[in-house]
């Protein structure tokens, strides 16, 4: 996510329901927006002789712009995601078609000078077994805040973490980002976003980034070993181009290298952890974000 972009339907009515000579309604900045994103990944070795694996992630997703006053936003928001994880030589498990519900509220607010901070809450779980929301439910959070040191600086600190499924983790967020003049963008946030961005024209974006990748999920219960947990992390290396019509429509295609990364797969417990590590392959993917 960058603030300069992700949330420019949100930041740019601000400033004009300040204008004094127009006023604007609610819907002028399409508020209920729907949407999607596939990604594809193409086919990595496994170190050792353990085979291959594919990874591919689709979602389609509604969400609204709910405004409590000029300076703080929620956006509540519905998402349903389905993924391929296939490993030729998975010992445990045979089943690699996933679907999953992801639930999420997400405040946003300016109302301390200087800085914008983002609170979000999601909760993800899986379709086939909604009768067993405890074994295949997890849970994630996102507090991030950046703070304007200077016009063209910013620094962001925050955390992100999630618990469930037999395991959780925290990460703390710490970057920076820099935007020199209307054309440039360049930011470094771990462990979210790297990126070059450069607009050659109002609608048009083109970057180099780097995309994290990271999944968790369970089995079912009539595999080998029943239940079994399995948790995918990579990044790849893109070029990006992304369209936006102001407040409207966002579109975006990339494609690049994925450098590969490593999966393990727990028993039911989260124990006897067997960990893969994969390496490189081709990836694609596209997006769509429309406003109405």
């Amino acid at each position: 996510m960058r603030y300069k972009s992700a949330l420019l339907f949100l930041l740019s009515p601000l400033g004009l329901l300040l204008a004094e000579e127009q006023s604007f309604s609610y819907w002028d900045f399409h508020p209920w927006r729907i949407g999607g994103q596939m990604l594809r990944v193409g086919k990595a070795n496994c170190e050792h002789r353990q085979g291959h694996v594919h990874y591919r992630k689709s979602n389609l997703f509604t969400t609204i712009l709910i405004p409590v006053n000029y300076d703080n936003f929620f956006f509540p928001r519905v998402e349903f995601n389905y993924v391929t994880f296939d490993w030729n030589k998975n010992p445990k498990f045979t089943e690699t078609h996933f679907y999953y519900m992801q639930f999420g509220l997400t405040y946003y607010t300016t109302a301390l000078e200087k800085w914008k901070w983002i609170a979000r809450f999601d909760y993800n779980l899986q379709i086939e077994h909604m009768s067993h929301p405890g074994q295949y439910s997890l849970y994630s959070g996102l507090l991030w805040g950046a703070y304007q040191i200077l016009p063209k600086w910013h620094y962001h600190i925050g955390g992100l973490g999630y618990g469930g499924l037999e395991g959780g983790q925290v990460y703390p967020i710490i970057g920076f980002d820099y935007a020199p003049n209307e054309k440039w963008f360049f930011q470094a946030l771990f462990p979210i976003n790297y990126s070059i961005e450069y607009r050659p024209q109002e609608r048009w974006n083109l970057a180099l980034k780097i995309r994290p990748l990271k999944e968790r999920l369970r089995v079912g219960s009539r595999e080998p070993q029943p239940r079994s947990i399995f948790s995918y992390s990579s990044y790849g290396g893109e070029f990006n181009v992304r369209y936006e019509l102001k407040y409207r429509l966002t579109v975006e295609g990339y494609g690049g290298v994925n450098f590969g990364g490593k999966f393990y797969v727990k028993d039911a417990s989260g124990h006897n952890a067997i960990y893969v590590p994969f390496g490189a392959a081709p990836y694609f993917g596209a997006s769509i974000d429309f406003g109405f």
